[in-house]
């Protein structure tokens, strides 16, 4: 489980208490005491092809060879997944979320960075809330000098769900919750979330 250092957050409430009303800071210092963590990755999908129970290129049905070889003829190595954040908030008042930041990475690369679309996400008190973040990888660059971008893809796919069993992918997310300062967006310093494990013996 990944969290703040406890002196970070203090340092960061106190900057924030001064550049924000007293009106939002409440929310703002809530959310600061949340705790967030990679709970999982879902969805996985590359050629319409769901991926998130392939364990080996024999798991595929014939339809699912079709689209593959397709999307390798045709380079196309674009994998699609949700990253499921959760944020627990174990304060007695609401904590508010504007939107966030992100960036994924293999093994200490980075492969996708992004950010949310302007939304107020409310994390209630004494509570957990699941946040789905939609992420697109595109593994052109990863499978580069690999052989058998197939086989590739399919490990790809499994080590990203099991966080490495197997042949292990070190997958981390780098999350930058934002609020807002007046009419100014900010964020926050991001949350290095992991749950790699690497082989089992």
């Amino acid at each position: 489980m990944k969290k703040f250092h406890k002196s970070l957050i203090y340092i960061t409430m106190l900057c924030v208490a001064v550049a924000v009303s007293s009106c939002g800071l409440s929310k703002v210092v809530n959310l600061l005491r949340c705790s967030f963590d990679l709970d999982g990755v879902t969805d996985i999908t590359w050629a319409g092809i769901n991926m998130s129970n392939i364990k080996s290129v024999s798991d595929l049905s014939i339809n699912d060879l079709k689209s593959a070889a397709t999307a390798i003829k045709n380079k196309d190595f674009r994998v699609g997944c949700n990253v499921k954040v959760n944020v627990k908030n174990s304060t007695p008042r609401d904590a508010k979320m504007i939107a966030y930041d992100y960036e994924l990475l293999i093994d200490n690369a980075s492969v996708a960075t992004g950010t949310s679309d302007d939304q107020s996400i409310i994390i209630r008190p004494n509570a957990t809330t699941p946040i789905k973040v939609p992420i697109a990888v595109d593994l052109v660059k990863i499978l580069r000098n690999q052989e058998g971008e197939l086989n590739s893809l399919v490990k790809f796919a499994k080590n990203l769900k099991d966080y490495g069993n197997g042949d292990p992918s070190n997958v981390k997310i780098k999350f930058s919750p934002k609020f807002t300062v007046g009419k100014k967006m900010q964020k926050f310093p991001p949350f290095i979330l992991s749950k790699t494990v690497g082989n089992k013996e």
